[in-house]
């Protein structure tokens, strides 16, 4: 089964089972669910946050004994146990899979979908459960509200997603990131090697003796899209042909679907057109193939065009598209590897595991003296 049909699936599943297991349990019904007693409503009895209830049930060391008692007495009271055990008594096995929204448009192009998949993978053969769920500002998961799951995975990197994850830190909840991180915050992730990765394309440009190097840019709230800007502007440093200002192209895409298309004609209106892009995703750089076609340009006869991603779409191209891999089934694996051994309580300090990247060149690079 591709990438593709895997993760439609598991939109799928997601958007049908809605707090309900993706895999190792059954659904529960939406009855059900709507005559339990959840954790909002202990708070409200007891007088304090969700967060105070929460970590009472997950961490009760680091919550003052009067309080513990009056959320105790409270849940007593409303007939609440907290969700975290199975039928026989033993804590349920169990992890959430969080998003971002907007990141339910990665799973066409298998960026994601090829991590959920290898998450998925790792925790059906050690018998864990994988809950998935969408990041909404402001609001805890349920699935930790009512002391479900035994730890969080993070997918993506934005405003909302960072604030969930320090509160999730707070809290003391096992809890890893991937395809992003928090700097100067002790919690663990797995991120490709972003900035050696762009270094690799921006020098492969300069090797073929361009001098006119244009950047599209990402939105800056993604972390790892800055890193590889930045992983490209250190190379031009380094190896001596600078990005002049015009070239560095900011992402104008928010609300359109495709991505680089916009960019790109910008840079194409330039008095000195770029002879080289380096794009920081390959979505951008497949966006900026159409708008050089449109333009009656060719690559890389006319514009050398470089993406980062290896997407299945890229090598499909035409022509097939220069691009920088990286594993990511083996970051699934490190995740939730990650996310076990802090459950266990194996492993006591934050990680960065960092996921090697490599250049793949193909038809949209070539030798050119300019």
């Amino acid at each position: 089964m591709t990438d593709r049909i895997i993760a439609a699936t598991i939109l799928d599943e997601a958007k049908f089972l809605t707090g309900s297991y993706l895999s190792g349990a059954n659904a529960m019904s939406e009855t059900a669910r709507a005559r339990r007693v959840t954790v909002r409503d202990v708070a409200e009895e007891a007088g304090v946050s969700i967060s105070t209830v929460s970590l009472s049930f997950q961490s009760p060391e680091r919550v003052a004994a009067e309080t513990r008692q009056r959320i105790a007495e409270a849940a007593s009271r409303l007939g609440y146990t907290p969700r975290n055990r199975s039928p026989n008594g033993s804590k349920a096995k169990l992890f959430t899979l969080m998003m971002e929204e907007l990141s339910l448009s990665a799973f066409p192009e298998a960026i994601y979908g090829a991590i959920i998949r290898s998450i998925e993978s790792q925790a059906r053969q050690q018998g864990m459960g994988m809950l998935l769920a969408t990041v909404e500002k402001g609001r805890m998961p349920q699935s930790v509200q009512e002391n479900q799951t035994q730890g969080v995975i993070i997918l993506g990197g934005c405003p909302e997603n960072d604030a969930l994850a320090l509160e999730l830190h707070t809290l003391g909840i096992p809890l890893v990131l991937v395809d992003t991180y928090i700097p100067h915050e002790p919690i663990s992730s797995v991120v490709p090697d972003n900035e050696w990765g762009a270094f690799q394309a921006y020098e492969h440009l300069v090797k073929l003796g361009h001098k006119r190097i244009a950047l599209i840019e990402g939105p800056p709230k993604y972390r790892t899209l800055v890193d590889r800007r930045w992983g490209a502007l250190r190379a031009a440093e380094e190896l001596g042909v600078p990005v002049a200002p015009e070239y560095q192209q900011p992402s104008i895409s928010s609300g359109y679907p495709q991505k680089g298309y916009r960019e790109m004609k910008q840079l194409l209106n330039l008095p000195n057109v770029p002879t080289a892009v380096f794009a920081v995703s390959d979505r951008a750089a497949l966006g900026a193939l159409e708008a050089i076609k449109e333009a009656g340009l060719r690559a890389p006869d006319d514009i050398a065009l470089i993406g980062f991603d290896d997407l299945a779409s890229a090598e499909s191209a035409s022509p097939p598209l220069t691009s920088v891999h990286y594993a990511r089934e083996q970051m699934g694996v490190l995740a939730f590897d990650s996310l076990m051994a802090q459950i266990k309580g194996k492993e006591q300090l934050p990680v960065r595991h960092v996921v090697p990247s490599e250049l793949v060149v193909r038809a949209s690079t070539r030798s050119k003296h300019v």
